[in-house]
């Protein structure tokens, strides 16, 4: 791997980490008021956006690259660094969705799904990346 992209990888990587513990740290508090969902909601939606940044950078590394999120998704699952291609489909939608989550109730369900399913796929995600350094 060249200096640049492995630069490139580890500075992904670090990142990651930090927003998975900052993700986990958000899903183990509990919910004392509104804004508690809120910042549920936007630790999934950064983990979101760097895992899939950190998958992409695999995937080039790898010598098969893809574009968007949905792409690069796919493209994991296809080549066997995700396990759970429908999981990770449902977290695009939901990730799409959160701009669009002004009702209580839904965010407290996006936030149950966050909580119950999601986290975990980002702790997986981030060891993986971990065995692939």
């Amino acid at each position: 791997m060249n200096p640049d992209r492995k630069k490139k990888w580890d500075d992904g990587l670090n990142n990651l980490a930090k927003t998975v513990a900052n993700l986990e740290a958000s899903v183990k508090s509990p919910i004392t008021e509104k804004r508690d969902l809120s910042g549920i909601i936007k630790d999934f939606e950064l983990a979101y956006e760097l895992a899939w940044k950190q998958l992409r950078t695999l995937l080039q590394i790898k010598g098969d690259p893809a574009d968007g999120a949905r792409d690069v998704f796919k493209k994991s699952y296809q080549l066997g660094i995700l396990s759970e291609e429908a999981l990770w489909l449902d977290i695009i939608e939901d990730r799409n969705a959160t701009v669009h989550t002004y009702d209580e109730n839904k965010a407290r369900a996006m936030v149950d799904r966050i909580k119950f399913r999601y986290f975990q796929a980002f702790a997986n995600l981030l060891a993986k990346c971990r065995s692939e350094t």
